[in-house]
């Protein structure tokens, strides 16, 4: 029986929810990824590492919620916040004490954010943070990395997918409407060029500290520091986006542990611990371009902000107890964390060259993504080298459901690893990509 057989064999309700929402929204889903080959699966109930379908399987999570879930699924703390800001309503569209509780919390944190805002999504965050850049420098150009992932805002929908190139698809302006254009990640050459080839026009430069969707691959220090003296020398605005690696390997930005400081940073996914929201903010004098309390007619100040459910008052609850929860439990929180991915990610490859599949982990702390190798090469530092050097296409088809047969759900062959993932969830973990990787051999013949 193939993997695909026994995955529809052992989740017929999950099938059936497909396709009626086959008929109610296009492909299936609202969220282009959660869509996979036969059909996706369908959680009830959610608590700690492990979810519970429709169909009553309960899996080991590695998705774990977009990566937001560091604390796990219901986290008790962040369930009794939610319980407590719901007798005080859950949506009044004015300001909130909340927020700023949790904006000192995060500013205490982020010393580089001198002010911030916060709005529903990382989309929301990053497209901001863009449009601030360029009313603050009054210039037209951004450069982003190919094959980073930004959210779905038209700014930044460009070069996600390989082949890297254009606009990632109908009802989006070309690059060069949108004044956007890419650059190489980790390779400093090719960005210098694509630096000097808009010498004067530059706004800023938005780049993943570790690059997301693209294959979790950390930036090289010295790439991060040279992209800073572009800005610097410039005047353009060093955006880092660390909607993925904001406190996901310290109580804090992966900035500081580089030691490299942006202009302006983007927060997500774990500051909300599970509840929509997005953050955005850095240097005063940038921020205060947005201030309408400074614009005088006929000037108007960069249009930032807005959102029905900006500063809701279930998101803000969630958040303040996600970043006490992770500062109550400090450095050991984050140790542990990375023991265990560091175990995983090699785990993983163990596991898949005795099963004589050709595999490597990329990530960092407590992330990993496992690619399937086309050859011998193992050196993998940018997306392109994934394009060419993987068989890209099989970690979100076969290998998604060959995991699902065997009790994990994971997404790009991987995901996050939560303080809920202990030593005998990694074993069970280990367990069923060293099975994935057997049913692969006999499927695909490797």
């Amino acid at each position: 029986m193939s993997i695909f057989e026994t995955y529809r064999n052992a989740t017929p309700r999950s099938a059936e929810l497909y396709r009626d929402a086959s008929a109610l929204f296009p492909g299936g889903v609202s969220h282009n990824l959660r869509r996979f080959f036969p059909h996706p699966v369908y959680p009830r109930a959610a608590a700690g590492a492990r979810f519970t379908d429709v169909d009553g399987h309960t899996y080991l999570d590695l998705w774990m919620g977009h990566y937001a879930l560091i604390l796990g699924h219901a986290f008790p703390a962040v369930r009794a916040a939610l319980a407590a800001a719901l007798d005080g309503g859950w949506h009044w569209g004015m300001v909130a004490p909340a927020q700023v509780e949790l904006a000192r919390r995060i500013c205490d944190a982020v010393p580089s954010m001198e002010e911030l805002r916060i709005c529903s999504t990382g989309t929301e965050a990053t497209m901001y943070a863009v449009r601030l850049a360029r009313g603050f420098t009054g210039r037209p150009v951004v450069l982003k990395a190919a094959g980073g992932w930004h959210g779905a805002s038209s700014d930044l929908s460009f070069a996600v997918k390989s082949p890297f190139q254009g606009a990632e698809g109908p009802g989006l302006l070309t690059q060069r409407e949108q004044g956007v254009d890419l650059i190489s990640f980790n390779d400093p050459e090719a960005t210098l060029r694509v630096v000097e080839a808009h010498r004067g026009k530059i706004a800023g430069i938005i780049v993943e500290p570790m690059i997301g969707a693209g294959g979790f691959l950390p930036a090289d220090r010295a790439y991060l520091a040279l992209l800073r003296e572009v800005c610097d020398e410039q005047g353009a605005v060093l955006i880092f986006d660390e909607i993925i690696t904001g406190f996901r390997f310290r109580y804090g930005t992966l900035a500081d542990a580089y030691g490299v400081t942006p202009d302006l940073t983007a927060l997500g996914k774990v500051v909300g611990g599970g509840l929509p929201i997005g953050v955005y903010g850095g240097r005063r004098e940038i921020m205060e371009v947005a201030n309408p309390a400074l614009a005088a007619p006929p000037d108007r100040p960069v249009l930032v902000g807005g959102g029905t459910f900006s500063c809701n008052p279930l998101s803000l609850a969630g958040a303040i107890a996600t970043l006490d929860g992770l500062k109550e439990r400090g450095e050991a929180l984050y140790t542990d964390l990375e023991r265990r991915g560091a175990a995983l990610r090699q785990g993983v490859e163990e596991r898949f060259a005795a099963a004589g599949v050709p595999a490597v982990c990329t990530g960092k702390g407590s992330l990993f993504m496992t690619h399937l190798l086309k050859g011998e090469d193992r050196g993998i530092a940018s997306p392109a080298d994934i394009a060419v050097k993987t068989r890209a296409e099989i970690k979100d088809r076969e290998l998604r459901v060959a995991l699902l047969n065997h009790g994990v759900f994971a997404v790009h062959g991987g995901g996050s690893l939560s303080s809920e993932h202990g030593d005998s969830e990694l074993v069970a973990l280990l367990d069923a990509y060293a099975a994935a990787a057997v049913d692969l051999k006999g499927e695909l013949k490797f």
